[in-house]
């Protein structure tokens, strides 16, 4: 069944072949010439970019099962000329809302985004937070209308990676604040590591607990002592995992996808 199907990435994908047999499992930098191109119809991926390259030496393909919450890296303006759909999987979701929860300190805590993640922290803390009287706060995208003080403790960070979040985390926004403790699950460009290291400097966090950080000022910041830098562990393998991937890959060789990011188009008769 799964002989049409191509999974790109294996860091994530151990014990796949026990879940997903007869598929075609090839590494980030391992080649794929053995694989007969004409019969992949689904490519699933975590870190290789689908554009151009890919979608052209793939003459059949009909899915692109992206396993990550956001979708950089995928060309969706090509996939959507090519008329190949483009799901994403919702990996890790309850490894990485744990991994939030038990960063978190007592307090009132914001949450930036509201996504799978965002949502099952949401669901984790809402019985210590109606026990304990405390309060959160959620918001979707724009930080323009935030005012950061005091009134919180954490800060929470589950937005994805685009032009609106791109260096959210800087110092305007934190500029009011002292001892917060944030906690980002987010990709590195959203935080502006410079802005973070003259906060620190003037006292305004208390821990930082960051999964992603980019290479500027990297180890100025983790020289603080306060940066607590996981290296993109947050997420924690699991099986759920595969079995949700799978249930994703059987509903797009049936061409039945819920929620799809890009709905496939089909009867596409040209090339670009």
């Amino acid at each position: 069944m799964f002989s049409s199907v191509l999974l790109r990435d294996k860091s994530d994908l151990v014990g796949v072949e026990n879940i997903i047999p007869n598929a075609h499992v090839v590494g980030a930098m391992e080649k794929s010439d053995h694989i007969s191109v004409e019969d992949i119809k689904v490519i699933s991926t975590k870190f290789t970019k689908v554009g151009k390259t890919m979608l052209e030496r793939y003459p059949n393909l009909q899915w692109v099962v992206h396993r990550a919450h956001g979708t950089d890296g995928i060309n969706l303006e090509l996939c959507e000329k090519y008329g190949v759909g483009v799901v994403t999987t919702s990996p890790h979701t309850e490894a990485c809302a744990t991994w939030i929860k038990d960063r978190l300190v007592y307090g009132n805590t914001i949450i930036f985004g509201n996504g799978s993640i965002s949502k099952r922290v949401q669901e984790i803390i809402d019985e210590w937070y109606l026990i304990e009287g405390l309060e959160y706060s959620v918001v979707n995208s724009s930080v323009k209308v935030i005012n950061l003080n005091n009134h919180y403790k954490n800060v929470v960070s589950c937005v994805p990676l685009n032009d609106e979040t791109e260096n959210m985390f800087n110092y305007e926004l934190f500029k009011n604040v002292n001892d917060m403790n944030f906690v980002s699950i987010s990709r590195d460009k959203t935080h502006n590591n410079k802005d973070l290291l003259k906060l620190i400097k003037e006292n305004k966090f208390k821990k930082l607990y960051i999964d992603t950080l980019g290479t500027e000022h990297r180890e100025e910041l983790i020289d603080t002592g306060i940066v607590d830098y996981t290296k993109h562990t947050a997420w924690v393998s699991e099986k759920d995992d595969l079995l949700e991937l799978k249930t994703i890959i059987q509903d797009c060789l049936a061409d039945d996808v819920t929620n799809p990011i890009l709905e496939r188009r089909k009867n596409v008769f040209f090339q670009f």
